[in-house]
């Protein structure tokens, strides 16, 4: 049998070039998710073929390298989070819309940089950093025609303001292409032909301009750093070849950099050309609409992760579990930002989030893969020019300064995980040790690569099934939204049918039962809604979106009996104490009450809400209608005076009832 060198090859081709490419209209999540099962099924098929050809004596297993042990440890630290994680689901497969940072993904990088060395030739490292380009280089196209308007209905975002392209967000656009950017830079500097350095001049320009349009602040700062020092080692590497020529050629990047950076609107302009304004904004309306800078959200973001890594210092709360655990010491202070109802799934700084999710030993293993990478870096800089040393350490400069404002995708996992192999020798990818000859041994290799031929097509059908799955329910979320909920339960039942193991399901599975219990009162949906119900708390026992929503069906299931009242009332309560000072909560649990009639127990509820949020209009508003039904005039007054101060837009219905209040008085 000849060796799967060149399909391995292929396959990680197809990998760095496909992967930033992939969205679509059919998914749950259009981006993250369809990308990151692309990643599962490729590295099912490489690793497949490489322990194949490792069975047949053409490819050794492993080859050593300089970051063995810090991926082995960090992998450790992670399995283990995973197994005290307080949600062992979500930390093994991640957040259900983003997937990337599980442990089971994490498995994968790991796989890939691991076989990636083996297969590594020099020709093969060329083709690597050029299909990346290639790839880059049609992502900035699509998000240069963004920023004119091609795709501009299909969005809700103003995607002509921040391109985001085909990776979804303006700042994961930007991290991706920071880093690109070196080595385009690289190709230019080191090609000797007119027609190629033209060639990668025009890619280093659509980078730059696409990145531009992004208007990610630290995406600028980013390219700015790892540019400046790519740029000034290499000058100081050719100061005794050919120190002329390589200012002149480093002298195109300097200047193109600096008149799109002046001439196109971005931050840089903006920082140094203090734009005016024209549009006046009144105090009131300021105050009222509270955008609050995006620096201020994190730094609170990041307050309320580490006093939760001071609660669960040695492992944390459990890989990808930030959704979920930082309700347990979320400041109440980001109740008064503009994003205060936001579910944040990561702490918006790769660092502070492994450290709260993963504890000190994720961390602390993470920075050992950072530090190692770095060291062999800064140990071998001084190769030769062509020598890929400088543009590998400014690409990875980018990723470590994007992830302290934000967090890794897939597609800068990736390169967080494979550009350091390229660093690796080159390799021949052949065995060194005898292959065992005999009948016996031929048998027995064939009985290996048949098992591993089956083992690999069970993984790619659960991948299918996964994947197709999330469409299903994409489509049955969109019929639930249209109130069909008959088509809603066929789609759901489909998606559970080929991932039943998914709490997300179950709880869809648990609303459409609901709704379709209160609109037909049958006994029969009625017992399918508790049963789905409790799969789902039973998978997931921490999400408090799971409790949320539990509680909601059954206050759907009140309406065909009462007695499920009190249960939607106690996973509400649940729910506080998962999150202690989410305002939503006691809103939440006083609109129960008043549905159920119970006014007067809504009052403190709705109290606790403001005492939390001191602007939450909703919860004066509620208060002021209830004080006004009960006659407590001042009370009343007070309280709809109070909506109307907060509430953006105005809220016109509290404005009629003062003024009623004021004639009648």
């Amino acid at each position: 049998m000849k060796p799967f060198v060149k399909p391995i090859r292929f396959l990680f081709l197809a990998l760095i070039f496909i992967t930033p490419l992939i969205f679509t209209q059919s998914n749950s999540e259009l981006f993250e998710l369809p990308k990151m099962y692309f990643v599962y099924f490729l590295t099912v098929l490489i690793t497949i073929f490489h322990l194949i050809n490792v069975f047949n004596n053409k490819a050794p297993l492993h080859k050593k390298s300089f970051l063995d042990l810090p991926l082995l440890l960090f992998l450790i630290s992670q399995i283990v989070s995973t197994y005290y994680s307080i949600d062992p689901h979500t930390s093994f497969f991640g957040y259900y819309s983003r997937l990337n940072g599980g442990l089971l993904s994490l498995i994968c990088y790991c796989l890939l940089y691991w076989i990636l060395t083996v297969y590594l030739d020099s020709d093969f490292k060329n083709k690597i950093i050029n299909f990346s380009l290639l790839s880059a280089f049609i992502v900035s196209i699509y998000a240069i025609a963004q920023h004119f308007g091609i795709d501009k209905n299909m969005w809700v975002q103003d995607v002509q303001n921040r391109v985001f392209s085909t990776l979804g967000q303006p700042n994961w656009l930007a991290a991706y292409l920071c880093i690109l950017i070196p080595f385009s830079i690289y190709q230019f500097l080191n090609s000797s032909r007119l027609l190629y350095k033209l060639y990668f001049l025009l890619l280093t320009s659509s980078f730059y301009l696409s990145l531009l349009f992004t208007k990610s602040k630290s995406g600028l700062a980013a390219v700015a750093i790892s540019v400046t020092l790519y740029i000034a080692l290499y000058l100081i590497q050719n100061i005794k070849k050919s120190a002329k020529a390589a200012i002149i050629t480093s002298s195109f990047i300097i200047f193109i950099f600096l008149i799109l950076s002046i001439t196109i609107t971005n931050p840089i302009k903006d920082l140094i050309f203090i734009p005016k304004t024209n549009v006046t904004v009144s105090t009131t309306e300021t105050s009222k609409l509270n955008i609050t800078p995006s620096g201020d959200i994190r730094k609170i973001v990041w307050t309320g992760a580490l006093n939760l890594w001071k609660k669960f210092p040695i492992f944390g709360t459990g890989v990808e579990t930030f959704a979920y655990s930082y309700y347990w010491t979320r400041p109440v202070e980001h109740n008064l930002t503009s994003e205060w109802d936001y579910l944040y799934n990561k702490a918006h700084n790769e660092y502070i989030n492994y450290l709260a999710t993963t504890g000190a030993i994720g961390f602390l293993t993470y920075i050992f893969i950072i530090i190692s990478v770095l060291f062999f870096i800064i140990r071998n800089w001084k190769l030769e020019i062509k020598n890929l040393v400088l543009p590998i350490l400014a690409s990875y400069i980018t990723i470590l300064i994007t992830n302290l404002a934000g967090f890794s995708v897939v597609i800068t996992s990736l390169f967080f995980f494979l550009l350091p192999a390229l660093l690796n020798p080159n390799s021949e990818a052949s065995c060194t040790t005898c292959p065992v000859k005999g009948r016996w041994a031929a048998i027995w290799r064939t009985g290996w690569v048949l098992t591993l031929i089956l083992i690999c097509l069970v993984c790619l059908k659960n991948i299918i099934f996964f994947y197709l799955a999330d469409i299903a329910y994409s489509q049955s979320e969109d019929y639930d939204s249209k109130n069909n909920y008959q088509m809603a339960l066929s789609f759901a039942q489909s998606s559970y049918s080929l991932n039943p193991q998914e709490p997300l399901y179950t709880d869809k599975l648990s609303t459409i039962y609901s709704k379709l219990a209160l609109s037909t009162e049958k006994q029969e949906y009625v017992d399918q809604a508790i049963i789905y119900s409790n799969q789902t708390i039973e998978i997931s026992p921490a999400n408090i979106n799971f409790w949320k929503q539990r509680a909601q069906n059954y206050l759907y299931l009140s309406g065909v009996d009462t007695k499920y009242f009190s249960t939607a009332i106690t996973a509400l309560t649940t729910v506080a104490k998962l999150a202690p000072t989410d305002p939503k909560t006691p809103y939440s649990i006083g609109q129960f009450y008043e549905t159920a009639s119970l006014p007067n127990q809504a009052i403190p509820y709705y109290q606790q809400a403001i005492k939390l949020k001191p602007n939450y209009d909703y919860a004066y508003f509620a208060l002021g209608k209830i004080y006004l039904t009960q006659k407590e005039t001042k009370l009343a007054k007070e309280n709809l005076q109070k909506t109307v101060d907060y509430s953006y837009p105005t809220n016109l219905e509290a404005e009629k009832l003062l003024k009623q209040i004021k004639i009648t008085n």
